[in-house]
């Protein structure tokens, strides 16, 4: 019986994903294949987990990395396991993505209609990359105001915001960045912005984002960067924004004529 479910869960799975060819470590790549499949309900809560002799031979693993990545998985809240008895499903049903307009102030999400909450995960004084540096015409060894920040909804985190802003200054109490959007923090300080410019993009999520955002090391993340200008065309204010694409995307609505 316990082989059969085993067997019937390992029939849902795209063993084409492992590739022993690719540079990216294998246990690395079967975690990303059971991690996606579980939070998109493939293998649903309370479901049995192919054993570790199962994923061994379906994937063409070692033993090891087979365990390796059960074991990452019970660590991460997504199985759990009982000696004797298997390796379980845990994880509950992943919420509804949410979906932002492009041309949207996606950052604060205000008109979305759905509750986020912000944190902030460290504010300083720092000089900026050279390419910053001469985008905001600053001088060299100038410091900058450095925001990284976490938003989540129901809980999980899905963006990850690196920001660089040069009138923000270090007296300005962390909580204020918590509590309002960017753009009405640049209205409150004087940041007249008149025009933005976007770039999408896709990255490997790097170790520290990955834990910011609960997500493996190298997860394929959406990346948008957007620089905010004044009505001078001086840069005010750059972004990195980092998706988990699992809990976010962005929508492009495109209307055409009819003959």
């Amino acid at each position: 019986m316990r082989q059969a479910e085993g067997a019937a869960a390992l029939a849902l799975l795209d063993r084409e994903l492992i590739d022993a060819n690719s540079p990216s470590p294998l246990y690395f790549q079967l975690y990303t294949v059971l991690h996606d499949a579980i939070v998109k309900g493939v293998l649903p809560v309370g479901s049995r987990m192919p054993s570790e002799k199962d994923l061994a031979d379906g994937f063409d693993v070692s033993r090891i990395t087979a365990r390796r990545t059960l074991v990452e998985l019970a660590a991460k809240g997504l199985v759990v396991r009982h000696r004797g008895k298997g390796t379980f499903v845990s994880h509950a049903d992943r919420p509804v993505p949410i979906v932002a307009p492009l041309g949207s102030n996606a950052e604060s999400l205000g008109d979305l209609g759905r509750d986020t909450t912000l944190t902030v995960l460290s504010k300083r004084m720092a000089v900026p990359p050279p390419d910053l540096q001469t985008a905001f015409g600053l001088g060299a060894g100038t410091r900058v105001c450095q925001l990284v920040r976490v938003r989540s909804a129901s809980g999980q985190p899905f963006a990850h915001y690196v920001s660089w802003t040069p009138k923000f200054s270090a007296s300005m109490p962390k909580k204020e960045f918590e509590g309002a959007s960017r753009l009405t923090l640049f209205e409150r300080y004087g940041l007249r912005i008149a025009r933005m410019e976007r770039f999408l993009s896709a990255e490997g999520a790097s170790p520290d984002v990955a834990r910011a955002l609960n997500v493996p090391s190298g997860k394929p993340l959406l990346k948008l960067v957007r620089f905010s200008y004044d009505a001078q065309g001086q840069l005010q204010d750059h972004l990195v924004a980092r998706y988990n694409s699992d809990l976010f995307s962005y929508r492009v609505e495109t209307k055409v004529g009819l003959d």
